[in-house]
């Protein structure tokens, strides 16, 4: 016959517990809603976004990765997709997004098949060279997002994980990246 848990046993379990928990949201897994359209139609307003702290423990980001970030004149995080990597110089020209690997190369266009509208207004920074472990980003709903074109660059010690999927609330849809 088995002994029933005393109040001690059933307190130390609890508190171990809310130990581990909030260690693995702290060190490695964080969920949030997403609030406003600048990363639309990848990630809607109200979907309920999984973030992998831990992503680029190993790694670096790479182009096309949706991050969680803290841009360096922004108070709060923002959920943007990657598109200039260090070292890359980015441009706008003719509402599309080139990537040149240095001043006087001629580019490529970049192929953003993710986008719903492809056009990419060239407002605020427009053309720079990307220093080492900064980062450029985009909202993939560019007439709305407010994004690297006017916050600026993203240090890599600002990218907090890496979205690795969401729960879209309006249809009871899970959508992975």
């Amino acid at each position: 016959m088995m002994k029933p848990f005393s109040k001690q046993n059933i307190a130390y379990i609890l508190i171990v517990s809310f130990i581990m928990v909030a260690a693995i949201r702290l060190f490695a897994f964080e969920a949030f809603f997403v609030r406003g359209d600048s990363m639309s139609p990848a990630l809607e307003s109200g979907d309920f976004v999984l973030v992998n702290k831990l992503a680029y423990a190993n790694s670096e980001p790479e182009r096309g990765d949706i991050v969680v970030a803290v841009p360096r004149t922004h108070p709060g995080r923002v959920v943007k997709r990657i598109i200039g990597l260090p070292g890359e110089w980015f441009s706008i020209e003719n509402q599309r997004v080139v990537i040149k690997n240095s001043r006087t190369d001629e580019g490529v266009n970049l192929d953003e098949g993710y986008l719903e509208f492809p056009d990419t207004e060239a407002v605020g920074k427009s053309r720079t060279n990307i220093d080492p472990g900064e980062y450029f980003a985009l909202g993939d709903n560019r007439k709305v997002s407010i994004d690297s074109r006017e916050l600026g660059l993203i240090d890599g010690s600002g990218i907090q994980g890496r979205v690795f999927g969401a729960f879209r609330i309006k249809s009871l849809k899970y959508i992975g990246f």
